[in-house]
C-alpha cells in the first residue's frame, strides 16, 4: 500500500505544475482510480493556485470560551474575495448566538462518526469561528466544511490535527469565494435558479421544463436550495459528490458554471421517473430524494465532459444536443416527439409492471 507521502510525491514526479495535474484530471488520467491519486494533496494545490489562499496555522484565532472577549486580529493578506466584513465589525461581537447555532450544527454532523469526536468537533468550530470573520455563518457552512476535513483526515489519519484543520480552512475557504456570492446570497439563488437554471433547462430539454415547471408548477428554488448550496452531497451520496468536486476545482475558479448543466443531466437520468408522477409533490419527493447509484470515475468524467459541452456551446444549438443525449439515456423514446403526456406516463407504468411481473 503507497502511504500518503510517497502517493505526493509520485504525483508532484508524474505532473510538473499545477496546470498539467488539472489537465490530467479532467482527461480522467488522474482520479481516485489510480494508485498514487491524493484527492488532498489534489484539492489543496488547486486551491492554493486557483484562489491564493495559504493562512498558517498559528493565524487561526482561538475560539473564546465563555466570559472572553473577543480577539479582533487583523487577517490582512486574505484575498480581497473573501474579505466582506471588517474584523473591526466581526459579527460574532455583536451577536453571540451565532456561536451556540455553530456548535448545534457541528453536534448535528452525521455524515461520518468521525464527527462524534470531541476534538474534531472542535476543529470545525474554529474553522467556523474564523470564517466568520470573513462571512457571517450560514447553516451549511459546517456540512462542506465536514466534507473537506473527513477527505483529509481518511488520506492520512496520522496527520497532525493542526495539519489537518488549516488545509480544510484553506481548501473550504476557497471554495466558499464562488458558492457564498451565488448560491448563499438569497436574492441571488432565486434570480439564478430563475434566469439560469430554468432558462438552460428550456433550452437543453424542452420537454422536461415542460413536465416540472408547466404540468406540475415546480418552482425549481423550492428543491434547488439544497443541490446548490451543499455542492451536490445531500442529494448524489458522499462518494459521488468528492468525484464531482475532483473535476469541477480543476475546470475553472468559478466552478459553479457547471452546477446548472451538471443538475440537469442528473435530471435527465431521471426524466422517465418524473414523467410518472401523477402530482407535483411525488415530483418534488424524487427531486429531493434523489435515487443515486454510486458513479464510475468514467461516468463522473462523462457528465463534466457534456456538462462542459453544454456550457461552451452557442444557446441554439443547446437543444439538438440535448435530445442526442436523451436519446442514449433513455433509447426508444422520442421526447421530441411526445405529445401526449398522459399516453407516455401509462405506458411507462406498464412497461415498468411487465419487467416486475418477469423479474425471477
Amino acid at each position: 500500500m503507497i502511504s500518503p507521502e510517497d502517493k505526493v510525491r509520485l504525483t508532484k514526479q508524474r505532473f510538473s505544475n499545477v496546470d498539467l495535474l488539472k489537465a490530467a484530471v479532467l482527461q480522467g488520467e488522474y482520479s481516485s482510480d489510480c494508485a498514487f491519486f491524493s484527492r488532498p494533496f489534489l484539492w489543496e494545490s488547486v486551491c492554493n493556485n486557483t484562489y491564493g489562499l495559504n493562512f498558517k496555522d498559528d493565524e487561526l484565532l482561538k475560539v473564546p470560551k465563555e466570559g472572553e472577549e473577543e480577539d479582533i486580529t487583523d487577517i490582512s493578506h486574505v484575498k480581497e474575495e473573501l474579505v466582506r466584513n471588517s474584523t473591526e465589525n466581526d459579527p460574532l461581537s455583536f451577536d453571540s448566538n451565532i456561536l451556540d447555532m455553530m456548535k448545534l450544527d457541528i453536534d448535528r454532523l452525521l455524515i461520518d462518526p468521525l464527527f462524534h469526536e470531541e476534538r474534531v468537533k472542535q476543529d470545525i468550530l474554529q474553522i467556523m469561528y474564523n470564517y466568520n470573520r470573513f462571512q457571517p455563518y450560514k447553516q451549511g457552512y459546517h456540512e462542506l466544511c465536514g466534507i473537506i476535513y473527513l477527505q483529509l483526515y481518511k488520506e492520512n489519519p496520522d496527520l497532525h490535527k493542526s495539519q489537518i484543520k488549516i488545509q480544510t480552512f484553506n481548501i473550504f475557504s476557497s471554495m466558499m469565494i464562488t458558492l457564498v456570492p451565488n448560491f448563499y446570497d438569497s436574492d441571488n439563488l432565486v434570480g439564478w435558479c430563475v434566469s439560469i437554471f430554468n432558462k438552460y433547462l428550456r433550452l437543453i430539454d424542452p420537454p422536461l421544463y415542460d413536465l416540472l415547471i408547466k404540468t406540475h408548477k415546480i418552482e425549481s428554488q423550492v428543491w434547488l436550495i439544497r443541490w446548490v448550496r451543499l455542492a451536490f452531497s445531500r442529494e448524489i451520496g458522499l462518494d459521488n459528490t468528492v468525484k464531482l468536486w475532483d473535476f469541477m476545482l480543476c475546470y475553472d475558479h468559478d466552478f459553479s458554471k457547471l452546477f446548472p448543466f451538471l443538475i440537469i443531466l442528473f435530471l435527465m437520468k431521471l426524466k422517465l421517473r418524473i414523467a410518472e408522477c401523477d402530482d407535483n409533490g411525488e415530483v418534488l419527493y424524487l427531486l429531493l430524494h434523489y435515487p443515486h447509484t454510486e458513479l464510475s470515475n468514467e461516468e463522473v468524467k462523462t457528465m463534466i465532459q457534456w456538462s462542459i459541452k453544454f456550457l461552451t456551446s452557442p444557446e441554439d444549438k443547446l437543444e439538438s444536443l440535448g435530445t442526442v443525449l436523451s436519446k442514449k439515456l433513455h433509447k426508444g423514446i422520442r421526447w421530441d416527439k411526445v405529445k401526449d403526456l398522459d399516453r407516455i406516463k401509462l405506458e411507462l407504468k406498464l412497461k415498468r409492471r411487465v419487467q416486475s411481473a418477469l423479474k425471477p
